[in-house]
């Protein structure tokens, strides 16, 4: 008989545990009167999106991640459920964010508010942002080192690196922006934490053959 082995899930925050991408288009078409619904956020490019400007881009990306705001979005469907039952299992959890590092304290604030279970948080710098406080921050060269049994992520270079460059079995929410996301054997696509939740015993028992 096989002994427990906890496995490590990497968890993204944004679209994943936190429903934040779906409150942009009021604050677009409240700042800048432009009219572009969540489903056609069909990019990862939000200012081509939303046809900003650099400067209004900039406007909006601080607005966004002003602490109150932050702390507004509600849970993804079935996020802290799922997260509370693998912590339970002895499961261990990492969130791992591509935030700025301007944001850690509100996020971790919101983790707390909303009692998500995790061992580390770990900011990334995902998507090289300028400003970015590398103190706080590691490189995806960095996190490319660590050990991870499955991931859960909404950017499709992301699930991409996970799944190709790091070889771990990364299941992809489903978002308007990695619908083209490439095909990928170590790529699952979910529409919800139900259908990732399982995700956790397919990976141990590939782990006991």
């Amino acid at each position: 008989m096989n002994a427990f082995q906890p496995k490590t899930i990497y968890v993204d925050v944004d679209d994943v545990v936190s429903r934040t991408t779906e409150t942009y288009p009021a604050v677009v078409a409240q700042q800048f009167g432009k009219t572009v619904s969540f489903e056609d956020l069909t990019g990862f490019d939000l200012k081509f999106c939303f046809q900003l400007t650099d400067n209004e881009f900039q406007y909006f990306f601080d607005l966004v991640h002003q602490p109150d705001f932050l702390l507004g979005f509600k849970p993804v469907d079935g996020a802290v459920q799922t997260l509370k039952a693998w912590a339970d299992m002895g499961h261990v959890i990492d969130i791992v964010t591509g935030r700025p590092t301007s944001a850690q304290e509100p996020t971790l604030a919101w983790l707390a508010m909303h009692h998500v279970p995790f061992r580390g948080f770990i900011m990334v710098d995902k998507y090289n942002r300028p400003g970015n406080d590398m103190s706080l921050a590691i490189s995806k060269q960095e996190l490319s080192m660590m050990d991870y049994d499955l991931a859960v992520e909404d950017s499709p270079d992301m699930a991409m690196f996970l799944a190709r460059d790091m070889d771990v079995p990364t299941a992809l929410i489903h978002r308007p922006w990695n619908r083209e996301c490439i095909i990928h054997d170590n790529l699952v696509r979910c529409t919800s934490w139900k259908e990732i939740y399982p995700m956790v015993k397919e990976v141990a028992l590939e782990g006991h053959e």
